[in-house]
C-alpha cells in the first residue's frame, strides 16, 4: 500500500538521475554523490565523502579555479571541453558537465552541484570520424583525377586540387558556394567554348543538361584538353563527379584512327586481294579488291566467313584446305586457283596464306591474292604461239630437207662425173663455181678417181662463161688434188674470154694440161693410156 509519509522529491531526483551528480561544499569537498557517480568512480560514496573532489576524481584540469568563479558569480559554469577524470585502474573518462551553485532564499550558497556525463565513447567516435574524414580528404586530394560535389541546388560543396587544375579557365569561379552555371560561364568568358562552334548560351545549356543527367559518361574537349566526365546522384539530391584528363589517351586514339584510316587507304588502293581472318574463319580485315572480287562491300565482308560469300563449292573447298594447312603447319601456303565472280566470269588468283601470330599467341591467317588472269591468258597465248611456231618450224625443216635433197640432186646432175673410157673420167662444168660447188666437185671427182682407178680426169669448163680469181683458184686446186692421187688432171673447153680473164688474173697454169675441147682431151688421154693386152 502507498505510504502516507511525505516524499523528498529532490532527494529522489538526485539519487535516481542517470547522470553522475556530486554535492560539493565551498571548499570543494564532496558532501554527497548519487549512485551514478559511485558507478563512474567505482568507489562507494561513504569512502569519498569529505574528500576534495580533485583528489577523489583526479580531475584534469582541476576544478578549484572554476569552483571559485562559480561561488563568486553565483552562476553556473560549464566544464572545460577537454575535461577528463583519471580514475582507479588507470581509467580515463572524458566528461562534460557543469558546476551550479545551490543558493538558498537568503542568498547564501548552501552547496555546489557538479553534474557529469561520460562522453568518452562519444569523443572517441567523434575523433575517429574526424580522422576518417581527414584520411578521406587526403585520399581524395591525392587522386590525380578531379573530384567534385555539388548539392541539390547545384552549388559547389567540395572539390580537390586536381579538379581545379583541370579547368584553369574556370579557376576564378571554382569556389565553395558558387553554382555549376557560375563555373561554366566563367569558362565561356575565357572562350573555352569557341572550338565547339556553339554560342555561349548553347554551350551553357548543353553543359547544364549533362550535369543534370548524372550516370552517363561524357568525353568533352575543353580548350586544348580532352576530359572524361562521370557523375552520380547522391541521396540528398546532390551530385558527385569525377573528371579525368584523357588528352593523351584521346591523342593516342586519334593517332590510332589516323593509322587505321591510312591502312584502310592502302588496302583500298593496292590492286591485290588482302584478308585477315581469325582461327574460326571470321574476316577481321579485307581490302577493297577482295570486296569487289566477290561483289560485296568491305563492311559487308568483315565479321563474315567465306561460307557467307557467294562463290563456287570448289573454291570454298580450296580456301578451307589452305586455312587448315596454314594453322596446322604454321607455315606459308600458296595456291593458284580460279575464282568465279558474281558476273559469271572466272578470274585466276595466285594466293599466298601465312600465319599471323600476335604477342599473346593468338593466331590469324593473312591471305594475299594477286589476279593473274591476264598473265595466265598471256601464258596460254604464248604457249599456243610457241606451239604454232614449232609446227611452222617443223614444216620449214621438212621443206628445207626437200630443198636440200633437190639441191643434192641438182648438184649431182649439174656436175656429173662421167667415165668416158676405162681409166678416163670427165666432169663437164656449167654455170658458176662457188666454194660449195667446188668442194662438192672435188669430193665427188676424187672419190671416183679412187674407185675407178682412173689415170686421167678431164674437167671441161666449156659451160663457164667467165672466170674470176676464186673460180680460177678452185680449178687449179682441183687439178692439184687429182695429181696427188696419181692421176692427171686436164682442163678442156677454155674459150677466148676465159683464157683472157685467167691471163689477166695472173693464174699460174704451169704444170696443168689444157686442150681446146673435151673431145681433144679424151683423145689425148686415150692415146696416153697403155695399150690393152
Amino acid at each position: 500500500m502507498p505510504s502516507d509519509a511525505p516524499v523528498d522529491l529532490y532527494s529522489l531526483a538526485f539519487s535516481c538521475s542517470v547522470d553522475p551528480l556530486l554535492l560539493l561544499d565551498e571548499s570543494g569537498r564532496i558532501l554527497a554523490l548519487n549512485p551514478a557517480a559511485e558507478r563512474l568512480s567505482s568507489t562507494p560514496g561513504a569512502t569519498v565523502r569529505g574528500e576534495l573532489v580533485d583528489d577523489a576524481l583526479r580531475s584534469d584540469p582541476p576544478l578549484g579555479a572554476l569552483l571559485e568563479q562559480v561561488l563568486r558569480d553565483r552562476a553556473p559554469r560549464a566544464l572545460p571541453p577537454d575535461f577528463a577524470l583519471h580514475l582507479a585502474n588507470e581509467r580515463v573518462v572524458l566528461a562534460e558537465g557543469s558546476l551550479s551553485p545551490l543558493v538558498d532564499p537568503a542568498g547564501a550558497c548552501a552547496a555546489v552541484l557538479l553534474t557529469l556525463r561520460d562522453v568518452t565513447e562519444q569523443r572517441r567516435a567523434e575523433r575517429a570520424e574526424r580522422d576518417q574524414a581527414a584520411r578521406l580528404h587526403a585520399a581524395v586530394e591525392a587522386l590525380d583525377v578531379g573530384f567534385v560535389i555539388y548539392d541539390a541546388e547545384e552549388r559547389l560543396r567540395f572539390f580537390n586540387t586536381a579538379y581545379k587544375s583541370l579547368y584553369p579557365e574556370c579557376a576564378a569561379a571554382i569556389q565553395i558556394g558558387n553554382t555549376f552555371e557560375d563555373v561554366v560561364r566563367e569558362g565561356c568568358r575565357k572562350e573555352i567554348h569557341l572550338h565547339s562552334g556553339l554560342s555561349e548560351e548553347e554551350w551553357v545549356a548543353a553543359r547544364l543538361a549533362e550535369h543534370r543527367r548524372p550516370g552517363d559518361v561524357y568525353m568533352r574537349r575543353f580548350g586544348d584538353r580532352w576530359i572524361a566526365l562521370k557523375s552520380g546522384r547522391l541521396a540528398d539530391g546532390g551530385c558527385v563527379g569525377l573528371r579525368i584528363d584523357t588528352t593523351a589517351l584521346k591523342e593516342a586514339e586519334l593517332e590510332l584512327e589516323r593509322e587505321r584510316q591510312f591502312i584502310r587507304l592502302v588496302l583500298d588502293t593496292i590492286p591485290i586481294v588482302v584478308t585477315v581472318k581469325d582461327r574460326n574463319g571470321k574476316m577481321k580485315l579485307v581490302s577493297r579488291s577482295y570486296a569487289e572480287l566477290y561483289g560485296t562491300t568491305v563492311d559487308g565482308a568483315v565479321g563474315k566467313t567465306v561460307a557467307d560469300l557467294p562463290r563456287s563449292h570448289a573454291e570454298l573447298s580450296v580456301i578451307g584446305e589452305m586455312d587448315r594447312e596454314v594453322l596446322a603447319r604454321m607455315q606459308p601456303v600458296s595456291r593458284v586457283h580460279p575464282v568465279m565472280r558474281p558476273n559469271g566470269k572466272t578470274r585466276w588468283m595466285s594466293i599466298v596464306k601465312v600465319p599471323l601470330v600476335e604477342q599473346d599467341g593468338t593466331a590469324h591467317i593473312l591471305a594475299i591474292g594477286t589476279d593473274i588472269t591476264a598473265q595466265r591468258e598471256h601464258e596460254e597465248h604464248m604457249t599456243a604461239t610457241i606451239a604454232e611456231l614449232e609446227r611452222q618450224k617443223q614444216a620449214i625443216a621438212d621443206q628445207l630437207a626437200v630443198i636440200q635433197r633437190q639441191q643434192a640432186l641438182i648438184r649431182a646432175l649439174s656436175t656429173p662425173v662421167l667415165q668416158v673410157a676405162e681409166g678416163v673420167l670427165a666432169v663437164p662444168l656449167i654455170g658458176a663455181l662457188n666454194d660449195a660447188r667446188a668442194a662438192d666437185v672435188t669430193s665427188k671427182l676424187l672419190d671416183e678417181v679412187v674407185r675407178t682407178g682412173a689415170r686421167f680426169a678431164i674437167i671441161d669448163v666449156t659451160g663457164i662463161e667467165s672466170v674470176d680469181a676464186a673460180t680460177a683458184d678452185h680449178l687449179v686446186r682441183i687439178v692439184r688434188a687429182i695429181r696427188l692421187l696419181g692421176a692427171s688432171g686436164i682442163l678442156t673447153g677454155i674459150g677466148p674470154a676465159v683464157a683472157q680473164s685467167m691471163c689477166g688474173l695472173g693464174v699460174d697454169l704451169s704444170g696443168v694440161t689444157t686442150h681446146g675441147n673435151l673431145r681433144a682431151g679424151i683423145e689425148v688421154s686415150l692415146r696416153s693410156l697403155p695399150a690393152r693386152r
